[in-house]
């Protein structure tokens, strides 16, 4: 692993989501009222980015498709249930999904030291 540091932790506001490149990686960054969480900043159904999704809490949810997800573990809270922002009906749904099953997003572990914010991750 290896350790990014993000920035100072008043450099990050609750409830407004960052994207920052860290060790080539384009993350998203939300902090909440329990502490950091930190995403791929690309959906695992398409990979298009996530970064403009809404957030509420820790669930961000992909502004292309509406799947959401738990930022803080990457659950998969709900799959595929939007394009575009307009909501799909159930019918549609499964066509949407291009035969993705509903896959977690990936997360990335924050640390805080010394009032700065940091980031692990994985070396190849």
């Amino acid at each position: 692993m290896t350790k990014i540091n993000l920035g100072k932790v008043t450099e990050f506001q609750i409830g407004k989501p960052r994207v920052v490149r860290a060790g080539g990686i384009a993350l998203v960054i939300n902090r909440t009222e329990n502490g950091f969480c930190a995403v791929a900043n690309h959906c695992p159904h398409l990979g298009l980015p996530i970064a403009n999704g809404k957030v509420e809490g820790n669930v961000i949810t992909c502004p292309f498709h509406g799947s959401r997800f738990d930022m803080c573990t990457g659950e998969n809270l709900d799959w595929v249930t939007s394009f575009a922002g307009a909501k799909l009906p159930n019918w549609s749904r499964r066509l949407m999904t291009m035969g993705k099953k509903p896959t977690p997003i990936e997360t990335f572990q924050v640390t805080l030291e010394n009032d700065s914010v940091f980031v692990n991750i994985p070396t190849t």
